[in-house]
């Protein structure tokens, strides 16, 4: 997570808007009057909390996250906005070292990779002959065993892809592409046999299922068997630069919003148990990826909430099995491991977070997957009845205990103390003394002097490193109202900038292009990312320093590097380094080099409008039911206004294909 992104983490754009902007509740949303143009007389101007982003659907028809809200808003340049907005969210600003720079440009450039693979398992779970029995294992009916009955809008939400059964399909691919052999075994593509010195795909004949971290970023895969035989029953990335299960949740990329909607999160053991509560609506629903619960990730679920509810399956939260595990230190977090649950580590998480954390237990042979697919109406039944983790340990202990067996309520009292020692809140831990006085009916001052043996109490972890951050909410950063991060768009755009900035003259062949089609110049607003903006608002200058009049001239990379340290944000460098790392477009003619990122160009405008289409009608919907008719007169006039802009991009699609189809007859 980059400086940029670590501060959208932090910060809620209703709260950062609503400082100069009255906003009203519609729908999900809030509307107001535009603050960027006069004489508005319609609340036109929207906030979207969330994917927390703001458009105006009047005059200005321009949009995007905090960092432009606050650019426009306030006249500042990169550099202003990210000193106030990292103030306001508490992150501390740094100058990188080359190394670190090196690091971070890398990392990027490996999740770009992991983006990408991400889209060519999805492509081929779609259309591939090979996967018709991953699509039958996803789309089958409810009663079958092997179905999960899933549906396009779930497939295509959480893009769950298909590894063929091939021992280098994955690796020919992105050979193909130009990414190296080392760079599909850093991300986890690739393993490799050190005896043999071969190398081959990781993830065969599998439905695969893309990990993403919480700004939706690809990191990782998880990876399910489609033998009957396979062994392992799911196979993860491994632990890699950007993946790291300990810090990740499955499904808070896609949950964020209702988590801090419904002020809980579910926490779950599987990635079917999220996907499958999703598509059932409950989506407040995350799953740790079969690693024991960390600090870390309950960190990252409380930007959201401080209610957690743990949904364990019987057999990893039976009543001796959880006796047992106060015994043991906690599972390494970096292992495959069964999740077990680790009482004494939760209380110590909830004290240090100050937090709700509950346990619920599901029906023994049963898990949220199947209870949600057999009747969604008891799953929120179930996680109603979560209890807090001293009551439900209490509980367990004692459910068989032998009331005239004295040793064995001496055994049950010195593994439930150091819980009961270990809660911050004193009235909450006088109460825990009291019930399990009662519990075990005994007084409760000798329940105080009992001495504890040495095994009684795991060594704690080490202490959280301390921070002050300033709570928020968090969001993916994208230019229209998507629940999506669009990664497709992302590449496209770093591939135009990579282009771009190792030939800048680039940019005015295609608006050329663009200008013939009836198009609007390419310029910073139609970037996703506050870095690619930043950088494509500098290449009239370095062209200008360059001296650049045709695309003959000398453009010296030094150059580029004056400017971007010059700029109101030496981050620039670090994005730059990263654009340029990305691999080239082999060699072809100018002239059709340009083509190509014109055609990208009307691509990426094409997705973002078409989910804008999307978005609109569903808006369009909340607002008739909330009867809010003033954004229903909105939305129904970009209805029509819409479908009109995507015929146009199209029209201009189909006439630069015709035209270079043309131009190739031509020369033949």
């Amino acid at each position: 997570m980059n400086v940029t992104q670590e501060i959208k983490s932090r910060l809620d754009i209703v709260d950062i808007v609503s400082e100069t902007v009255t906003l009203r509740k519609s729908g999900r949303n809030y509307a107001g009057f535009c603050p960027f143009h006069a004489n508005s007389r319609t609340p036109a101007f929207f906030v979207f909390p969330e994917t927390q982003t703001w458009r105006c659907f009047g005059a200005c028809a321009e949009g995007g996250d905090v960092f432009s809200f606050m650019m426009k808003r306030q006249g500042w340049e990169v550099k202003e906005t990210l000193e106030h907005l990292a103030q306001l969210a508490g992150v501390q600003l740094q100058e990188f070292t080359p190394e670190e720079k090196k690091r971070r440009s890398h990392a990027d450039k490996l999740t770009d990779l992991l983006g990408a693979a991400a889209d060519y398992f999805h492509q081929l779970f779609l259309h591939a002959p090979q996967a018709e029995g991953a699509r039958r294992y996803v789309y089958g009916e409810p009663e079958a065993a092997s179905g999960r009955a899933l549906t396009d809008a779930t497939i295509a939400a959480f893009k769950l892809g298909y590894a063929l059964d091939s021992w280098d399909a994955c690796r020919t691919h992105f050979n193909a592409q130009g990414y190296t052999d080392q760079e599909l075994l850093e991300v986890g593509l690739l393993t490799e046999n050190e005896e043999k010195g071969s190398r081959y795909d990781r993830f065969r004949n599998r439905l695969m299922i893309p990990i993403r971290d919480a700004d939706g970023r690809t990191v990782g895969f998880g990876a399910r068997t489609l033998d009957k035989d396979g062994l392992p029953k799911y196979l993860n990335s491994p632990q890699t630069l950007v993946f790291d299960k300990s810090h990740l949740l499955f499904g808070l990329d896609m949950g964020k919003r209702d988590i801090r909607e419904a002020r809980q999160a579910v926490i779950v053991e599987g990635y079917m148990d999220v996907i499958q509560a999703w598509q059932a609506g409950f989506r407040n629903v995350v799953a740790q990826m079969g690693t024991a619960l960390t600090e870390a990730q309950l960190q990252q679920l409380k930007r959201y909430t401080k209610r957690f509810v743990l949904a364990l399956d019987a057999d990893a939260a039976g009543a001796k099995a959880t006796l047992r595990s106060l015994q043991v230190a906690r599972q390494t977090l970096d292992r495959d491991v069964e999740v077990k649950f680790d009482a004494f580590g939760l209380v110590q998480h909830e004290g240090r977070l100050q937090a709700d954390i509950r346990i619920v237990t599901l029906p023994a042979g049963e898990d949220p997957d199947s209870i949600i697919r057999a009747d969604p109406a008891r799953w929120p039944q179930l996680v109603a009845q979560a209890q807090p983790v001293v009551a439900y340990v209490i509980g367990v202990a004692t459910q068989d205990l032998d009331m005239r067996d004295a040793k064995a309520k001496t055994a049950v009292a010195q593994q439930i103390i150091p819980l009961i020692k270990d809660i911050a809140d004193p009235i909450e831990r006088d109460h825990y003394w009291q019930e399990l006085a009662r519990a075990l009916r005994v007084d409760e001052r000798a329940l105080r002097q009992t001495r504890l043996p040495d095994t009684a109490r795991p060594a704690a972890p080490p202490p959280a490193a301390k921070s002050t951050p300033k709570p928020g909410n968090g969001g993916t950063a994208v230019l229209h109202p998507s629940g999506k991060q669009i990664q497709g768009n992302d590449l496209r755009q770093a591939h135009f900038l990579s282009q771009c900035l190792r030939q800048p003259y680039l940019v005015q062949q295609v608006n050329d292009r663009l200008a013939q089609c009836g198009q609007t110049a390419v310029t910073e607003k139609d970037f996703l990312n506050p870095e690619d903006r930043a950088i494509m608002q500098l290449l009239p200058q370095w062209l200008q320093t360059s001296g650049i009049v045709n695309h003959s001239a000398v453009v010296t990379i030094d150059e580029l590097w004056d400017i971007l340290d010059a700029a109101p944000a030496a981050p620039l460098t670090t994005r730059a380094q990263h654009l340029l790392s990305l691999s080239q477009t082999p060699d072809v003619e100018m002239e059709r080099l340009a083509d190509q990122l014109m055609l990208s160009v009307l691509d990426w405008r094409l997705e973002k409008t078409r989910e804008l289409v999307n978005e609109v009608e569903q808006y369009y919907k909340e607002a008739q039911i909330e009867n809010d008719a003033e954004a229903v007169e909105i939305y129904q006039q970009l209805k029509r206004e819409l479908p009109l802009v995507v015929w146009q991009l199209n029209k201009a699609r189909n006439a630069m294909t015709a035209a270079n189809r043309r131009r190739v007859a031509d020369k033949v």
